[in-house]
């Protein structure tokens, strides 16, 4: 079949998006860990890591432009070992999915829908994703082209609204480093570990106009969204205070609720629930696509497309089972849980990877010089 393309503009906004959402749905900066009032500075020291990691992982697609992880991974580890470790990023893709559908649909049920069954909520979101990655990452590129402004507006303007509000509320922001630099640290530690959402990299590369610039179009998706989440840090920070904000299940939504511009204009939360929606349905697209062209690549189909509709059957049923509640789920993204675990999912497979690819290319020089 064709190789299908899109291009690098429209690889920056589908990892903005999947980068935004998780600052949007529950700031992990100020609710993972105890940064308070000093959140946003969190903000600011997770790109560095997070960035370290991203070359970590992305460099070797740069190296390999033409293929994805699971064939480069089996040119490199042999056919078994190869297929093994691109299982373990596959799962990657399937649980991060369906923790973040999990967690918009605790979200819809808890504020606006408690009477709608969960299981409808989650269905409906995987089965409109999946009709976008069975058509294809062209198709959800050019949904991405059309969502990623209306989505950007309504991040900008739900940080636009409390706006005449922080001019009394900015000493919820101080003092600062009252602590040290410990609480900073540790604020940081999860959403630099949320870098492992960016692994559909190494399925999308090939997939790109210009491949070998890939690596360079992600790091400034990174780049945006940390700008994006050092505001949403401030932001919230001074309008809850820092404290109810920690406490907070959501604590961005639960900021934009409570801004209300006049006697008439009020529940301006739908710009923020909205967002997290476009947000998501370009998310688990690409995670759906991502997911079923590995595994196709894996069990040699020449098709992923009819691997569509059971990987959506098996996420939504994990992402009705993931979790009791959104509170454990938060407590799954406390940095005592979540940063081995993903790192683990980054840094044991791509370990290998590279040391695979060095010792080819260091044998490679040996047998050039005899």
């Amino acid at each position: 079949m064709p190789q299908e393309k899109i291009a690098n503009r429209q690889l920056f906004f589908i990892l903005f998006m999947i980068r935004c959402n998780i600052a949007v749905a529950f700031l992990p900066v100020l609710t993972t860990a105890d940064a308070y009032q000093d959140a946003w500075l969190s903000s600011i020291v997770q790109f560095f890591p997070a960035a370290l990691l991203l070359l970590f992982f992305g460099g070797l697609g740069s190296r390999f432009p033409d293929l994805t992880l699971a064939q480069y991974s089996e040119r490199l580890l042999g056919r078994w070992p190869g297929k093994v470790l691109t299982l373990a990023i596959l799962w990657a893709f399937l649980h991060m999915a369906a923790v973040e559908v999990r967690i918009y649909a605790d979200m819809l049920v808890t504020v606006f829908l408690p009477d709608t069954p969960l299981l409808f909520l989650i269905t409906a979101m995987v089965i409109v994703a999946a009709a976008a990655a069975h058509s294809g990452i062209e198709v959800i590129g050019r949904a991405a082209d059309l969502l990623f402004p209306i989505y950007l507006l309504m991040i900008v303007g739900s940080l636009l609204l409390p706006l005449p509000l922080l001019k009394v509320m900015f000493y919820n922001l101080e003092p600062v480093l009252a602590r040290g630099f410990g609480p900073v640290f540790r604020g940081a530690v999860t959403p630099m570990a949320v870098i492992v959402q960016f692994l559909t990299l190494t399925m999308l590369i090939p997939s790109l106009n210009q491949p070998k610039r890939g690596l360079r179009t992600s790091l400034a998706a990174l780049a945006g969204a940390s700008t994006i989440l050092i505001f949403i840090a401030v932001v919230t920070t001074a309008i809850l205070g820092p404290s109810p904000g920690a406490r907070a299940l959501f604590p961005f939504f639960k900021m934009v609720r409570v801004v209300a511009l006049s006697e008439f204009v009020e529940r301006l939360e739908a710009l923020s629930v909205f967002a997290w929606g476009l947000g998501l349905f370009i998310e688990v697209a690409a995670y759906l696509f991502c997911g079923a062209r590995g595994l196709s690549q894996v069990f040699g189909l020449e098709d992923y497309r009819s691997l569509i509709l059971p990987m959506a059957a098996i996420w939504i049923t994990m992402g009705v089972h993931v979790s009791q509640n959104a509170f454990q789920l938060l407590t799954f993204f406390k940095p005592a849980f979540f940063a081995p675990y993903a790192l683990a999912l980054i840094v044991i497979p791509f370990t290998a990877l590279w040391a695979a690819y060095l010792l080819r290319k260091f044998f490679r020089r040996r047998s050039g010089e005899l």
